[in-house]
Formats: structure tokens, C-alpha cells, sequence
């Protein structure tokens, strides 16, 4: 048998480097994008739909004793990023106007929490009530839909046959419009 050149070497551990950190099924998960503008409030959401529904998120939640090593990972790590221009509520927590990261962490008292990271200053988290989905996903799905009323819409995150949905409302009112005269 030849040795292998050391450049073949580096190049093979590479390719495996990567698939240790994230899993080789989530390599290449999609990268999906929502926006959705309500009135003059403009909320921008972008994440990898990593295949949790395949069960591997029941899974993580069931290991209480790797919760902390999952959680400092998923935040070096997020999942992806939220973007809002003016505040907003969602879930009944108050979402200031700026750019996050997006990650989930897990607990034992709480199951899963979504966390929304300022670029300083500590993380807006809320507990997921997950409750059974009309559909399985086989990826993670988080989706922003428009509602009947104005400056609303719903955010919808489903994992594997769980799901929940929250609604968000902008909290921005437009100015008055000066009258002339």
C-alpha cells in the first residue's frame, strides 16, 4: 500500500472537520429567508432548516446530561439571524428594533428556548410550547404569516410533528401627517 501524499491527508481531515461541529446530515441543510413588512415595521428572519424533524431534537432534549455542552455550542453557533427596524412583540416579549442572532438552547425545567442575541448585551429568550402539528417537517420550518389585522403577523416554528405558533405585533405607529395650512 502507497502512503498517502500529506496534502490528501489535510484535505480528507478537513472534509471530516466539519461534519464533527454540525452533523453531516445538516452540511448542506437549505438556508431559508423570510421577511414580512407590516406598515412601515419591516421584519427580516434568515436560518439553516437543519434536520431536526428527524427525531434528533427529541433527543437532545432527553440528554439533560449534554444540555450545557448543546448550549454553549448552539450560541458560538446560531442558526441564524433576525432583523427588525422598529420593535416589536412576539410571544409577549418586547423585541427592540435592531439585528440578532438566532439559536436554540434546551433545559430541563423548560424544554426548548428560542434565544434572540444582540450584538451586545444579554439574549431575549422564550420558552417554546410545543404542541403536536397537523404535519410532520422533516426540517426545522420557522415561517412569518400574515394575519387578518393590520401591523400582525404570526411566527410559526415546527420541529419534526411539534410546532408553535406566536404572534408578533408591531409596536411602531406611523406619524401624523402634517396638514398644510
Amino acid at each position: 500500500m502507497k502512503p498517502l501524499p500529506i496534502a490528501v491527508c489535510a484535505a480528507l481531515l478537513a472534509a471530516v472537520v466539519p461534519a464533527q461541529v454540525s452533523g453531516s446530515i445538516n452540511q448542506n441543510a437549505p438556508v431559508v429567508a423570510h421577511s414580512i413588512t407590516m406598515g412601515p415595521t419591516k421584519l427580516e428572519l434568515t436560518y439553516s432548516a437543519i434536520r431536526f424533524g428527524q427525531g434528533a431534537w427529541q433527543k437532545i432534549l432527553e440528554n439533560t446530561e449534554a444540555h450545557e455542552k448543546f448550549n454553549t455550542f448552539a450560541e458560538k453557533s446560531p442558526i441564524g439571524s433576525v432583523k427588525t427596524n422598529a420593535p416589536v412583540m412576539a410571544a409577549g416579549h418586547e423585541v427592540p428594533a435592531g439585528e440578532y442572532t438566532m439559536f436554540f438552547t434546551v433545559s430541563e425545567q423548560a424544554g426548548w428556548v428560542l434565544n434572540l442575541k444582540p450584538k451586545t448585551g444579554e439574549s431575549i429568550r422564550w420558552r417554546l410550547v410545543l404542541t403536536p402539528s397537523a404535519a410532520k417537517n422533516d426540517c426545522l420550518k420557522i415561517s412569518l404569516d400574515p394575519t387578518a389585522q393590520n401591523g400582525t403577523c404570526s411566527l410559526t416554528i415546527a420541529f419534526g410533528s411539534e410546532g408553535v405558533t406566536v404572534p408578533v405585533v408591531a409596536q411602531d405607529k406611523p406619524a401624523d401627517k402634517k396638514k398644510d395650512g
